[in-house]
Parts: C-alpha cells; sequence; structure tokens
C-alpha cells in the first residue's frame, strides 16, 4: 500500500493534467494535440520507472480513467496511440502482470482494445505504414498481455471455443505480429519481440493443436518467407527464433500422440481396393510405403484429408526454405535446424511422414544428428545416399565438397547400423566410375599438354627442410580443396573396409580389374587403393591392442601384408610403362599425376608395412630418386615426400645413409638404362645421388661415368645430351672438391710449394751476393744458377755485360710454356719424373677423371651449341684450381688447352666471352708465370682480334681533359657488362705476373681499358708499379 500511495502522489500531478485533456468536448478535441503527447509522455515516464508487479489493479484503475475518456474520441493521433499502448502496457508490467491480479473479465474487454489500437483495420494495411517504434510498443503491449494472460489460472481457457467473442481477436492479433515480423527486416529487436509474442501465445496459452490448426497455414507461410529471405535482409538471430517458434507450433499441431496416430503397412495388394484407403488417400501411393490412418469421431478439425492435405504444404514449406539456410553456413543456424529436424522426427515422425526425406536428408547435410534419430531411419536414409552417389560425378566436378563429407556422413552411419545389408561395395564402385569420369572427360582431353622443364639448376636442387610428410596431390582437373576432401573420404571409406574386414577384397578385385583398362583408369584405381589402405596407418592405441581377439590380429597383419604387395607390384608395372612412354618425349599432365600416384602410394605402404618395406625397397630405389630429377615441380615434391618418409622409416631419417644403403641397386638400374639407350635424365639422377649423398657414391659409379665418357664420344653431336653431362660434370666436380679440399686457401698454398720464396727468386739468385756478381763487370761467374723451371743462365759464352743487357736477354728467351716440342716434351718428361711424389689431396683416380672431363672439355669447345660451350667453360674453370694440386700435371694441361678457351675469348658472343675470361683468369692465376710469355701474347691478339676490347677507348693518351676521372664512356647492357668485367679480371691476374716484363706503354695502354670497367682504387692497390701508372694516367696524359 505504501508504494501505491507514493506512486499515486507521483503520478497524480500527471494524470490530472492528462485528465483535463481527455474530458474534453469532441468539436475541442485535436487527436494530435502536441499538449496531449507530452502529457501522455510524462504519465509514460513516471509509469516506466517503477519496477514489475510493484503495484496494486487500483493504481492501474486510476491511471486508466483518462487513458479510458480518450479512447472514447472519435480519432487519436499515430503518436498519441503510441504512447497509450506503452503506458497500458506499464499497467499490464506493474498492475496486472501476476497471479490474481488480472480479472479474465478486464482481459477479455482489454484484449479487442488492444489488437484495434495497434491496428483499426482486418488486413493491416495501415499498420505497414506506421513506424518501427510504433510497430514496437503494439508488440510491447501484446507480449506483456499474453505473459499477464499466462500468469492466471484461466489461461488455459481464455481463448477456448466456448468463448468465440475473443477468436476474432486473436485472429488478428496474430495477423499482426506476422506482418510486423515479414514488414521489419531491418529491425531484429521488432521482429524479437513479434516471435516472443507468438511464442507465448502458441505455446503457454493456447497450447492445442485444434485450434492452432486453423492459424497453422498462415503462420508457416510468413515463416517460410523469413527464412527464405537472403541474409543480407534477414539477421541468423531472428532465423534461428524463427525456427524455434515453428518447431513448437508444428509439434502442438502434428505432434504423434496428440493426433493418436495409427500407422499401417500394406500387406496384401487387395488391401488397396478397400473403399476407405480410396476416399482418404487421394495422392500418389509408394508400395510398402505407410499408410497413416486416424482414429477420428467426426467432431474434429484435424482429420486423415486433412493431414494428408496440410502434411504436404509443410514439406513444400521445408523444401523451400532448409535449402536457403544450409547454403547461409552459418553454425547457429545449422544447429538450430539440426535440433529443429530432430524435434520434428521424434514428436511428428508418423504425422509428417511425407518430410521423412528432406528431414533426413538435411541432418545428412549438416552432419549432425543431436539426439541420434538417423539411425531409426536406415530406409530412407539409404535412399539418401544412393541418389548422392549417382550425383557423385557431379558432385566432383563442381567440387561440392561439402556434399562429399555428407555423404561420409550418411555412409558411416549406414554401415554402423546395418550389418547385414552393406553398401560400401556401390559405394567403391561408384566413386571409381566417377573419379574417371570427372578427371578426365574424353571431350576434354589434350594430349599436347606437357610439363615445361626447367633448368638443371632448379630440377637438381633438393631441399628436405620444412617438407610436410604426405604431400597432397592434386587430382587432375580438380582443386586442391577438392582433392584433399576426396583424399579424406577415400581415407575414411577405407576405415570402414578395414572395421568389415574386407579392405583386402575390394583392392584386389579393383586393381586385378583394370588388366586391359586406359591407364588413366588404372591410375584411379590405384589411388583410390592408396588411399583405402592409408586407414591401416593409424595404429591402435596402445589400451586397445590388449581388447583385439587373437584371429582379428593375425588376420590384420596377413591382410595389410598382402594387399600392400598387390599395390606395390601394381605401381611396378605403371611405372616401367611410365618411364617407357615418357623417354625421349617429355611429360604431360597425365604423366605428372601418374608419377605423384606411384610415389604417392610408395611412401603410404612405407608407412604401413615399416620395417617390414625394407627387402621391398631395392625395386622402387631408383623410381624415388629418379622423381628427385624430375623437370616436374610437383613430381619432385612428391618425391622429396617419399623419400623422407623412407629414410624416416628405414634409416633413422637419413638421406644419404639410404643412398649410399642403396648405391649397388641404383648403379645396377642406371647402368641397365644407359645400356638399353635411355639416356634422358640420367645425369640430372646421378647429379641428385650426388648431392645428396656427397663424392663417395660417385665411386661406386665410376663404371657408369665411363660409360658416359664413352657416349660423349659417340653422341657429341646431340648438344642436350652432351649439356646434361656436363652438368653433371660441375656436380662431381663441386663434391669432388668438397670431400678433398677445405677451401681456396689450400688450393693455393699446395699450388705455390713449387714457388721459391726468396726475393732474389725471380732471377735465378738465392743470395745478395749474386747481385753483386751481376752488376760487377770484371767478376766471373762460375756458378751455375737455375730457375724452377730448370732454365740456366749464366752459363752462355756470351754472358751479358750489365744487368740491362741481362734483363733484354731474359725477355728474348723462349718462355717456359713455350709450345716448341722440345719444350712439350721437356714439360712431359718433368711430369714422369715426379709421378712418384704425388702432392694432390685428391687421389689419383679422381685426378684422373678431372683431366678426362678437361679433354673432352676442349673437344667440344668448337660444338656449335652457345649453351654447351658456355657449360664447359664453366666446368673448366671448376676443374683448373683442382687440378693445381698437382702442378706438373697441371701446366701441361693449360699448355694443352689453352689455345682452344683463347677463341672463346675472342668470340664475338659475349655470353661465352664472360665464362672464357673466367676461365683463363683461373688458368694465370695457378699457373703464374708458366704463361707469363702466352698472356703478352694474349694481350696484343685482344688488342687485335678482340670484340670485347672495342668496347672500351684504348688510347690512354686520348681521354676528357677536364678532370681526372675517368669511367665508362657508355651504359653496357648486363651481358656486355658482365663480358668486361670477367675481362678485366683476367687480364688485371696477368698483370700481377707480367709488370716487370712489358713496357710501360702496354702496361698504361692495360690497365686504362682496366680502370673503364672496375674500381681505380682496386686497381692502385695492386702493386706500387701499377699504382704509378693510374697516377700517370689521371694526371698527366
Amino acid at each position: 500500500m505504501n508504494s501505491d500511495t507514493n506512486a499515486f502522489k507521483d503520478i497524480r500531478i500527471s494524470c490530472v493534467e492528462l485528465s483535463r485533456i481527455a474530458f474534453l468536448p469532441t468539436e475541442s478535441f485535436d487527436p494530435n494535440s502536441l499538449t496531449l503527447l507530452a502529457c501522455l509522455k510524462k504519465v509514460e515516464e513516471k509509469l516506466s520507472a517503477y519496477e514489475d508487479d510493484s503495484l496494486s489493479p487500483k493504481f492501474a484503475d486510476y491511471v486508466f480513467v483518462p487513458i479510458a475518456s480518450l479512447l472514447k474520441q472519435p480519432a487519436l493521433g499515430e503518436s498519441q496511440t503510441e504512447y497509450v499502448l506503452l503506458i497500458i502496457f506499464h499497467l499490464l508490467r506493474t498492475c496486472w502482470s501476476s497471479n490474481g491480479k488480472f480479472s479474465e473479465q478486464l482481459g477479455q474487454q482489454l484484449f479487442p482494445l488492444i489488437t484495434f489500437l495497434v491496428s483499426s483495420d482486418k488486413d493491416n494495411q495501415k499498420l505497414i505504414t506506421r513506424s518501427d517504434e510504433f510497430k514496437y510498443a503494439g508488440c510491447l503491449v501484446l507480449h506483456q498481455f499474453f505473459k499477464s494472460v499466462r500468469s492466471q489460472r484461466y489461461h488455459k481457457e481464455f481463448f477456448s471455443n466456448s468463448k468465440p467473442n475473443l477468436l476474432p481477436a486473436l485472429g488478428h492479433s496474430v495477423t499482426i505480429l506476422l506482418k510486423i515480423l515479414e514488414q521489419s527486416p531491418q529491425n531484429n529487436e521488432l521482429q524479437f519481440k513479434a516471435l516472443a509474442s507468438l511464442e507465448v501465445l502458441f505455446q503457454d496459452i493456447i497450447s492445442d493443436g485444434e485450434m492452432l490448426s486453423f492459424i497453422l497455414p498462415g503462420n508457416v507461410s510468413v515463416f517460410a518467407k523469413i527464412l527464405t529471405k537472403p541474409g543480407r535482409q534477414i539477421h541468423y538471430k531472428v532465423c534461428v527464433r524463427t525456427l524455434e517458434v515453428l518447431a513448437k507450433l508444428l509439434v502442438l499441431v502434428y505432434d504423434d500422440f496428440s493426433l493418436d496416430i495409427k500407422v499401417n503397412k500394406l500387406t496384401d495388394i487387395r488391401e488397396l481396393s478397400d473403399t476407405k484407403f480410396k476416399h482418404e488417400i487421394n495422392q500418389s501411393f509408394m508400395f510398402n510405403g505407410p499408410i497413416v490412418l486416424l482414429r477420428t469421431d467426426g467432431k474434429t478439425h484435424r482429420d486423415t484429408s486433412w493431414l494428408t492435405a496440410t502434411s504436404g504444404q509443410i514439406n513444400i514449406a521445408l523444401e523451400a526454405f532448409i535449402p536457403k539456410l544450409l547454403k547461409r553456413n552459418n553454425e547457429s543456424i545449422d544447429e538450430a535446424l539440426a535440433t529443429f529436424v530432430s524435434i520434428l522426427l521424434t514428436r511428428c515422425e508418423n504425422s509428417l511422414n511425407n518430410c521423412e526425406k528432406v528431414l533426413v536428408s538435411t541432418l545428412v547435410h549438416l552432419e549432425r544428428d543431436p539426439i541420434s534419430k538417423l539411425p531409426s531411419h536406415l530406409v530412407k536414409l539409404k535412399e539418401v545416399v544412393n541418389e548422392d552417389l549417382h550425383k557423385l560425378s557431379d558432385i566432383i566436378r563442381f567440387e561440392n565438397a561439402d556434399r562429399l563429407s555428407s555423404l561420409s556422413f550418411a555412409i558411416t552411419i549406414l554401415e554402423k547400423n546395418n550389418e547385414r545389408d552393406t553398401m560400401i561395395n556401390e559405394v567403391v564402385r561408384c566413386l571409381f566410375e566417377s573419379l574417371n569420369e570427372s578427371i578426365e572427360p574424353p571431350s576434354l582431353i589434350n594430349h599436347k599438354e606437357r610439363i615445361i622443364e626447367q633448368s638443371s639448376q632448379l630440377t637438381t636442387t633438393v631441399n628436405f627442410e620444412n617438407l610436410e610428410s604426405n604431400a597432397l596431390i592434386a587430382l587432375p582437373r580438380l582443386s586442391e580443396d577438392m582433392s584433399l576432401k576426396l583424399k579424406k573420404f577415400t581415407h575414411h571409406m577405407g576405415s570402414l573396409l578395414l572395421e568389415r574386414h574386407i579392405l583386402n577384397d575390394v583392392v584386389t578385385e579393383l586393381i586385378s580389374e583394370q588388366v586391359d583398362s586406359p591407364r588413366t583408369q588404372k591410375i584411379v584405381a590405384l589411388w583410390l587403393s592408396t588411399n583405402f589402405i592409408k586407414a591401416m596407418e593409424k595404429q591402435p592405441k596402445e589400451e586397445e591392442v590388449y581388447l583385439q581377439f587373437e584371429s582379428d590380429a593375425n588376420y590384420s597383419s596377413s591382410m595389410v601384408e598382402e594387399v600392400c604387395l598387390i599395390v606395390l607390384e601394381f605401381c611396378n608395372e605403371l611405372s616401367q610403362d611410365i618411364s617407357m612412354e615418357i623417354e625421349g618425349k617429355g611429360i604431360k599432365k597425365s604423366d605428372e599425376f601418374a608419377v605423384c600416384t606411384v610415389l604417392f602410394s610408395i611412401e603410404t605402404i612405407c608407412a604401413v608395412m615399416r620395417e617390414e618395406f625394407q627387402p621391398e625397397l631395392i625395386d622402387y630405389i631408383y623410381t624415388v630418386v629418379d622423381a628427385l630429377a624430375s623437370p616436374s615441380e610437383a613430381i619432385r615434391y612428391v618425391g622429396q615426400s617419399c623419400a623422407l618418409r623412407i629414410a624416416d622409416t628405414l634409416y633413422h631419417g637419413s638421406i644419404p645413409n639410404m643412398i649410399l644403403s642403396n648405391v649397388d641397386y641404383l648403379v645396377e638400374s642406371i647402368s641397365s638404362r644407359l645400356n638399353s639407350g635411355m639416356t634422358e635424365r640420367v645425369s640430372q639422377i646421378l647429379m641428385v645421388i650426388c648431392q645428396l649423398a656427397g663424392y663417395e657414391t660417385i665411386e661406386n659409379f665410376k663404371d657408369v661415368i665411363e660409360t658416359i665418357f664413352k657416349l660423349l664420344d659417340y653422341y657429341h653431336g646431340y648438344s642436350d645430351l652432351c649439356l646434361q653431362f656436363f652438368q653433371l660434370f660441375k656436380i662431381i666436380i663441386l663434391e669432388m672438391k668438397k670431400k678433398y679440399i677445405n677451401d681456396d686457401e689450400m688450393i693455393l698454398k699446395i699450388a705455390n710449394q713449387h714457388i721459391s720464396q726468396s726475393t732474389f727468386s725471380p732471377w735465378g739468385m738465392t743470395d745478395f751476393q749474386q747481385v753483386l756478381n751481376i752488376i760487377d763487370k770484371e767478376t766471373q761467374v762460375k756458378d751455375d744458377i737455375t730457375d724452377e723451371n730448370d732454365v740456366d743462365f749464366l752459363k752462355d759464352d756470351n754472358e751479358p755485360s750489365n744487368f740491362q743487357e741481362y734483363f733484354d736477354s731474359k725477355l728474348r728467351e723462349p718462355d717456359s710454356d713455350d709450345d716448341e716440342e722440345e719444350r712439350e716434351e721437356e714439360v712431359e718428361g718433368s711430369s714422369n719424373e715426379h709421378t712418384d711424389q704425388w702432392t694432390s689431396p685428391i687421389p689419383s683416380d679422381s685426378y684422373k677423371i678431372l683431366l678426362q672431363i678437361l679433354g673432352y672439355g676442349e673437344r667440344l669447345l668448337t660444338h656449335p651449341s652457345k649453351r654447351l660451350r658456355v657449360q664447359i667453360l664453366i666446368v673448366m674453370r671448376l676443374i683448373f684450381p683442382l687440378l693445381s694440386t698437382q702442378h706438373n700435371l697441371l701446366i701441361r694441361e693449360v699448355a694443352s688447352t689453352w689455345d682452344s678457351i683463347i677463341q672463346c675469348v675472342l668470340c664475338s658472343d659475349y655470353s661465352i666471352v664472360q665464362p672464357a675470361c673466367s676461365c683463363v683468369e683461373q688458368m694465370i692465376k695457378y699457373s703464374g708465370d708458366f704463361v707469363a710469355k702466352r698472356f703478352i701474347e694474349l694481350w696484343q691478339k685482344l688488342c687485335q682480334d678482340s670484340f670485347i676490347l672495342k668496347e672500351l677507348r684504348i688510347d690512354p693518351t686520348v681521354h676528357n681533359h677536364e678532370k681526372k676521372s675517368i669511367s665508362k664512356h657508355v651504359k653496357f647492357p648486363p651481358v656486355t657488362e658482365n663480358a668486361l668485367v670477367s675481362m678485366v679480371h683476367m687480364v688485371l691476374e696477368g698483370v700481377k705476373i707480367t709488370e716487370y716484363l712489358i713496357s710501360e706503354a702496354v702496361l698504361e695502354q692495360i690497365i686504362y681499358c682496366c680502370i673503364q670497367v672496375v674500381p681505380v682504387e682496386k686497381i692502385s692497390a695492386m702493386s706500387l708499379v701499377v699504382g704509378d701508372i693510374v697516377w700517370k694516367i689521371r694526371n698527366i696524359n
């Protein structure tokens, strides 16, 4: 009472002000008065501050007096009506909400009034034009009215058939809420409030399926429209709430228990002649389908005819909105939809029997069965699966990955709940046929589609870091995502086959049927079989091992070995066929998939058999290594994954150990291919082997290397073959250096052992006294002094009289690298003398390989193929530093190859000049004084015949005088730039050994050319003499 008193005091003034306007005569009343609106707002504001059920009905009677007077006026504005509705809402909330406070009589009087205030016309046309605020006020008051009625004892009879006067208002209120729900897509709160009002009305007040059946069609129609609208128009939470309300409505109307449904199945065709069946069932009939009968007394609205008609409409509605909801891929909607379908299958299984297929299909597509209803609907589930299997080809071709996943879900339920009638064999058959149709449709086959081969540097680069095992093989014409889904699908089918103990039989039958099939079908069969077998890869948990029966364990072990060997044999046959087909023709896309599948199968079998795979590896190691050198990136990737799996399983993760342990089998395989004329990519395979396992493997491949040298003799006209061999030689040289030579400093240290470290040694002198003897004219020197090349001086009768004469005489003498026959024989003799003194860390057998490579390279330097000549020069550049570890043999090879390489230096093709100059630079660097005379002659040839030198200014006296900066007089293309830099490095290396042997003018000319290409500071730092020349060029000329 205190609360009423305080509230009365608080609101009295506002009510008085409102009454002054409400009681005005009709002719003085303005329905759109702003003063009226302000008064209504004050009253509503006061009421909104009170808590629910905090006031007595008497307080409501007092406040309602001016409201009742307002409602007697002929009209009321929209805003004014909105606040009247809000005031009624607050009165219902605060005064009429609990049991006993809201009389039935008051409710019967108030309900038609509320519906009229919200919408005065039955068609609700005016309501459409109202603002959202007005609609929300209408929903609020209707929702609160239903809640207040729900709290009263009479709520079950409030809208009963015994009170027909309220039924029109009831129907009107439902249409109002449905109209608001349908016409307010952008206002979620408004839709939620409308749905909440309907939920309370249907479930808590009416809760009578017979009465609700009259308003069911309109409700289902509006709900279906809401649920079929796109996501941009309807919020997902509205969809979820709509499904909840619709489920409750359908259960109330179609509940099997309340309808008292009896289900009979036809046992005799004569039952069809029963007139009762004919009269009640006026629709298409399926034999052995359930016939639904209702035991009715003729007084109810819901009879068999009604059920037949309305259930068909429900099915149409479900088929309309469920696919739309599925496409939204919203987790909340999917969960609500699964719950909705599960409720209908539980409560309305018989009454909505015609909707069983769409309901079962929905759970399958959602891959959800919250209350495990699918096992009790296996017949319809099998029908859904069969339909999907017949469309499997389209599912794969159009990459409907979700459909594939749902099919797997359905098959799993069928297999686990249907022991006698298995359909997994049918699944395998359809999958095989569908894959063949999808990945290679006949009208789209392009037999000319080939893999673009990459350079050897890419194809022989093997990197096992960050490589995932079990590489994904994308099926032809399918995306990686779809390929992954298909792979998971087949894995799952394999696990089902394994559970049924028929995996061995299915795989054997699948492979045996492919004897005369096209290769594509064989590959598909292999791909499927391998993915089925992959189910065996998952080892049982430790606690599960003890639960296995001995017979099951023995069967599993024998089955694993048998089926794996069958697949391996099939792999071997396919691999040989593919190798023969692609030899000399290049790899097509179909070949790529075939090879990848074979490798994937080998990897999978290794993972399944584990240590038992060791004896089988010898037949497949070449296939794996061959893949590592493939021009196809996909094949290389899968090959690396396969190699890594084998190494992890059998060789503690060591790829080199895997190669070295099987090197004999690799040698045999490569030799047999070479002897059969299958030379393509042998060099790439050897390169990969050498890179992976080091130079030790080459020592096992000596016979193969000799065969390659013979092939160079026979097929030197085939540039591609020769190029591959020299690419292999490069890898061999690098691996040899890696094994025997620590670094370049070690090479220089060994190479310089023959050079005297005395400061007088360039002139053949060993002490200072000999210098004095040369300067002293009268001193007669009797001692013989010999330089390191066994060149004697001071023994001649015509002894020089002074130092200048001696210097001139030395220039006139033949150089130590003179190509006269006598000198060559002398060098040969010298080398023969020291054959017993082997100073090189490289064994003589390996050193001999270097000499053979160099010899064949020199012979092929005249080959018309530019790529081959460049590769040979690159290889030669790598060889000379290694040869320098045995100096007496180096100078012989330098003398024999000098002229051939110089011809490349003088070539007009700068791409050849660049490696040729680099090669000569190494020859000069490691031969030293031996090539001094040859270098002086080389400079003369460069000035006369070189094309590259013409790119520079040669005369140091003709340049810009303005100031002392000398640089390139033109910007060169990259090829020319690289050739010039290489040429300058070669020349500067020659200057190091001849700066005291050539005239100042020639030296100035050389330095002038060099400083146009490389930085001046780098040249000045070479020596004092060169530094003086640079200063002279910049400051005097």
